[in-house]
C-alpha cells in the first residue's frame, strides 16, 4: 500500500494545454486503435460551442501527459429548461501507468472543477472499464438503452463466421475453385436483398401526398424545423440549426438526409452515417417518432434500400417507430442478447449542482438517437 502511494504522488493532474494535443492524439491512437487527426480534434473540443475551452483534464508524469479525462459538451432539453451536459469521452491512460489510480484522480479533479457551475450535469454510457469508477465517485445507474440491428446481407455474414473460424493447413488445403460457388452466393445474395426490399415496400401505407427527398448534405435549417414541430418532454439533446451545423462538420464521418413533405411542408427526415460494411441511422424527426410514424416507416424503406449493399444497418434508442416490423432486433433481448453485451448501452448520471436532479430519474424519462451520443 505504501509502495502505492509513492508511486501516485510522481503524478498530478491538471488542465489541458495547447502544447498536448500531440501526445492526445498519439495516445488515442495506441489505446483506441483508431488515427484522429488535428482537423478532428479541432472540430470536436475548439469548435464545440457548448463550452469556452478545451474540457480534457491531463494525468501528466513530470510533465508529460500519460492519462486524459476528456468530455463531449452538449445542449440538453429537459422539459422546457435548456441546460449544458458533459458527456465524458475518449478517456485513456497510457498501459504503463494504469493501475495507479489515476482514472479516479482525473474523475476527482473533474467534479471538483465543474460542479456548481456549468455544467449542469455528467452523463454517459460507460464500458465494463470506466463504470465501476463512474459509479465509485457518484454516478448513478439509470437504465439500459437497445441497440438495434438489421442484417442486410445474412449470407455475407455467414461467410464472415466461416471465415473467421479455425484455419486449414495448408498442406491440406485443395486448389480454389470457387467461379460457380461464387456465382451461386452472388445469385443468393441478390435473391435475398431483392427479397427484402420488396417486403419492405409491403410494410409501408401508401400516401400519394408524401414526397421523399434524398440529400448528399444534410439540410440543418430544415431537420431544425421538423424537430421543433414535436418537441418531446423526455430529456435529449437540444437540436438548433446551429448544432446540427456543427455535429456534421465532423471530418471521420459523412451524413445523408431523406426528408419526407406534405404540401411542400417537411414533416419527418432521417439521417444515416454510412461505413464500409455498416450503415448507422443516426437521428429520426420528429423526436415524438409517433407523430409521424408513417411518414418515418417511409424514409427508412428509401434509406434500407439505397444501404442494401451494407452486412447491417444500426440504430439506436428511440428511432424507429417498429423496429420488429422492419427485422431490427435489440441487442438487450434473445437472439442477439445471446452474441452481444450491451455493456456500453447503460446509461450513468451525475448531478453537479442543485438545479437539477437526474440521478433519481427512470430510464423512461430520457430518449436517444445515436445524435445524443459522442460519436468519435
Amino acid at each position: 500500500m505504501s509502495t502505492r502511494k509513492r508511486t501516485a504522488t510522481r503524478y498530478t493532474v491538471r488542465a489541458f494545454e495547447s502544447d498536448d494535443r500531440s501526445a492526445f492524439l498519439s495516445l488515442y491512437e495506441s489505446v483506441f486503435g483508431h488515427q484522429r487527426n488535428a482537423d478532428w480534434f479541432h472540430w470536436k473540443f475548439d469548435e464545440n460551442p457548448y463550452v469556452d475551452h478545451v474540457p480534457i483534464l491531463v494525468a501528466s508524469e513530470g510533465g508529460d501527459p500519460v492519462g486524459f479525462r476528456s468530455f463531449f459538451a452538449q445542449e440538453m432539453r429537459i422539459g422546457g429548461a435548456v441546460r449544458t451536459a458533459f458527456q465524458p469521452c475518449d478517456t485513456m491512460v497510457h498501459p504503463d501507468h494504469r493501475g495507479r489510480g489515476l482514472f479516479g484522480r482525473m474523475n476527482e479533479r473533474a467534479i471538483e472543477r465543474y460542479t456548481d457551475g456549468e455544467p449542469s450535469f455528467f452523463f454517459n454510457f460507460p464500458n465494463e472499464n470506466s463504470k465501476p469508477g463512474n459509479l465509485a465517485h457518484g454516478w448513478r445507474e439509470i437504465g439500459t438503452v437497445p441497440a438495434y440491428y438489421r442484417p442486410q446481407n445474412p449470407i455475407s455474414v455467414l461467410e464472415d463466421r466461416i471465415n473467421a473460424g479455425p484455419r486449414r493447413d495448408v498442406t491440406d488445403a485443395q486448389p480454389a475453385d470457387d467461379g460457380p460457388a461464387t456465382a451461386v452466393t452472388d445469385t443468393l445474395e441478390d435473391a435475398i436483398a431483392t427479397s427484402q426490399r420488396a417486403g419492405d415496400r409491403l410494410l409501408v401505407e401508401s400516401d400519394s401526398d408524401l414526397a421523399v427527398e434524398y440529400y448528399e448534405t444534410p439540410p440543418t435549417e430544415t431537420l431544425a424545423s421538423i424537430y421543433r414541430r414535436s418537441i418531446p418532454d423526455a430529456i435529449h439533446t437540444n437540436r438548433t440549426a446551429a448544432f446540427y451545423r456543427w455535429r456534421f462538420d465532423n471530418p471521420v464521418h459523412s451524413y445523408v438526409a431523406y426528408v419526407a413533405r406534405r404540401d411542400g411542408d417537411p414533416i419527418a427526415a432521417l439521417v444515416v452515417s454510412s461505413a464500409d460494411e455498416y450503415a448507422r441511422i443516426v437521428d429520426a424527426l420528429p423526436r415524438t417518432i409517433g407523430s409521424e410514424s408513417g411518414a418515418l416507416n417511409r424514409l427508412l424503406v428509401s434509406a434500407l434500400d439505397d444501404c442494401a449493399d451494407r452486412s447491417y444497418v444500426e440504430a439506436f434508442g428511440e428511432t424507429l417507430p417498429a423496429p420488429l416490423r422492419f427485422r431490427f432486433y435489440p441487442d438487450t433481448r434473445l437472439p442477439l442478447s445471446a452474441l452481444i453485451r450491451p455493456t456500453s448501452r447503460t446509461l450513468l448520471a451525475r448531478n453537479l449542482g442543485e438545479e437539477v436532479d437526474l440521478e433519481s430519474s427512470s430510464i423512461a424519462s430520457w430518449t436517444f438517437s445515436r445524435l445524443d451520443l459522442d460519436t468519435t
